[in-house]
């Protein structure tokens, strides 16, 4: 059987994601962060020594020698910053955000212990002539992930001198928990679930890094760069995929990657519900409404519930642009649900075209 060697060079992405203190995964809007700005990760097995035995006989040889396996209690896991986003400090450190007009700039730094946990993954680049998936052509990756670190704390001294200013942030990698499976974020770069109890992983993935974030963001995605293929945790304000609620996507933080036109069936998930960009605008559905042309066939849409005048009259407003623009022929339609349509050549109109 095939094997994937390990050989790593280079720290490219790492991403945090808030847990709390039994490890599983944040619903709060400030739950991960994915940054490059970190200078180094290490992970150290924290061991304590197994129980020796010994008895020597009256002429001072040892006749019992033995002595147990040594014991990892936990990891230690130690990043070393150089371009500290504030709310890192939070998430991982405990400490407690200070926002001026919507934007965290700063934290402060208490006494108490910190009672929540963090995962971290890092993405590190694949070294040698075989980095690139046979098949596939995606680029591999080495990945390193700690799904349950606990006790998270500013790590040494903070010093100001002429000199860059790093900053060095700690914690204890535990068990994880079974919560933590293939992970939150969709993209499953372990391919399996991380088993129940283990401190660390490390695997080779063809899941690529994620992109960084302009701070936090809501677990499930980052709104900020939404891809089409992208799935996002439910969002209470979202309740239905129809143009109501695509008119909201913008001000709940989805900002549309790329925002030229999508194209084929590129969508966004938020919860079940679908959405894409048409360019201009968030639209219910898959992009494929942009090429609505005879014969094609979509899934029902809650706000279409008939064939006739009034719900024809939503067909534009629900993202559906009809391909070609000119009149259709006898016959012609599309079917959104169990619902036909056609095109006038001004106007959606019931039923096929006559």
């Amino acid at each position: 059987m095939a094997t994937k060697k390990i050989k790593s060079i280079k720290g490219r992405t790492m991403r945090l994601t808030r847990l709390d203190e039994c490890g599983n995964v944040s619903t709060d809007a400030c739950a991960v962060i994915v940054t490059d700005g970190f200078i180094s990760v290490t992970i150290a097995n924290e061991v304590e020594s197994g129980e020796e035995y010994t008895q020597k006989n009256a002429w001072g040889d040892f006749c019992i020698a033995e002595k147990d396996g040594d014991r990892v209690k936990w990891a230690n896991v130690t990043i070393a910053m150089c371009e500290v986003d504030p709310e890192i400090l939070d998430l991982i450190g405990g400490a407690n955000p200070v926002t001026n007009a919507g934007n965290t700039i700063g934290a402060t730094f208490g006494t108490e212990p910190n009672p929540n946990s963090f995962a971290i993954e890092v993405w590190t680049k694949k070294a040698g002539g075989d980095a690139c998936a046979a098949g596939t052509g995606l680029v591999e990756w080495g990945y390193f992930v700690v799904p349950f670190v606990k006790n998270g704390i500013i790590d040494g001294d903070i010093t100001i001198e002429n000199g860059p200013l790093t900053l060095s942030m700690k914690g204890e990698g535990q068990g994880a928990p079974s919560s933590w499976g293939l992970g939150p974020h969709g993209d499953s770069p372990m391919k399996s679930a991380f088993p129940a109890g283990d401190l660390y992983g490390i695997v080779v993935t063809d899941v690529q890094p994620p992109n960084t974030t302009d701070g936090c963001e809501p677990i499930g995605g980052v709104r900020s760069k939404a891809n089409p293929g992208d799935t996002f945790a439910p969002d209470p304000q979202i309740t239905a995929s129809d143009a109501t609620n695509a008119a909201l996507l913008t001000g709940e933080g989805f900002i549309a990657v790329p925002t030229t036109a999508w194209a084929g069936t590129e969508h966004i998930t938020i919860g079940g519900y679908s959405f894409f960009w048409s360019g201009t605008a968030w639209k219910p559905g898959d992009a494929s409404r942009l090429n609505a042309n005879p014969g094609r066939t979509y899934p029902a849409d809650v706000q279409i519930t008939a064939s006739d005048v009034p719900n024809a009259a939503k067909l534009t407003g629900e993202g559906f642009v009809a391909v070609p623009q000119t009149a259709w022929t006898t016959g012609q339609k599309i079917t959104i649900g169990t619902f036909d349509f056609n095109w006038t050549a001004s106007a959606w109109a019931a039923g096929a075209h006559a």
